[in-house]
């Protein structure tokens, strides 16, 4: 193999690891975020930088806000943005003054039939059922609309918890099924910490050899230059 080529193709995937600590710094840095998902790199025959969240169960963890509601199984919350619709696990939720219920970032969680839940900022006291009717003393005030993604492959996370298409479109869904919810708690995010510890260390250590490599082949290049050089 030409030298050229081989540092070209040792570069790159030295790259390619410190593009896999990126990311998984990233996931540490999200442990304590409600709902996150961890990412992955995909590795392929054709070096890429494609990266894919890993939609396994978080922990449920109670809190004291009867308005948090966690997802135990499959589905996502549907919320309203200025850039569409999109799709979170992320149930911190809170009620404005005039009884909209919005997420963490201030967003409009939406209801069964896709119009934004509108509670009564007076009336009783909030209960939400596993399968997310909501009512306030005797009156159901709506009903949380849970969603799966038709193709989780497809999803794509826009920050904040969101997770949108390449595209910038609203992402196809399908009808929830498997899925419990659990009124005054949040799911917590997936990420493993101690796997992630070792997968950093193999990331690193990787990384340390392909600089030693690029080292060696830039060594030979120039001990194959010298002594080219030298002949008479």
């Amino acid at each position: 193999m030409p030298f050229d080529q081989g540092m070209i193709d040792v570069s790159r995937a030295a790259l390619l690891q410190q593009h896999n600590m990126d990311i998984i710094s990233n996931n540490l840095a999200n442990v304590n975020t409600t709902g996150f998902k961890a990412d992955r790199p995909v590795f392929s025959e054709v070096l890429s930088r494609e990266v894919r969240s890993v939609h396994s169960q978080g922990s449920i963890n109670p809190t004291d806000n009867v308005l948090d509601v966690a997802i135990g199984g499959e589905g996502f919350f549907r919320v309203q943005t200025d850039k569409g619709i999109r799709l979170t696990r992320d149930g911190s939720f809170k009620m404005l003054a005039n009884g909209t219920l919005v997420n963490s970032q201030g967003l409009k969680v939406l209801g069964a039939g896709g119009s934004p839940i509108t509670l009564n900022p007076l009336g009783g006291q909030v209960s939400i059922d596993p399968k997310g009717n909501i009512t306030q003393g005797t009156e159901q005030v709506g009903t949380l609309e849970v969603v799966d993604a038709a193709d989780k492959k497809a999803l794509l996370k826009e920050g904040a918890n969101l997770f949108g298409t390449e595209d910038g479109k609203t992402p196809a869904t399908t009808t929830a099924k498997d899925y419990t919810l659990t009124q005054g708690a949040v799911e917590t995010s997936n990420v493993d910490v101690v796997a992630e510890m070792v997968q950093m260390i193999a990331s690193f250590r990787s990384f340390e050899s392909f600089q030693k490599v690029m080292q060696t082949v830039q060594d030979i290049d120039s001990k194959a230059i010298n002594q080219v050089g030298r002949v008479a």
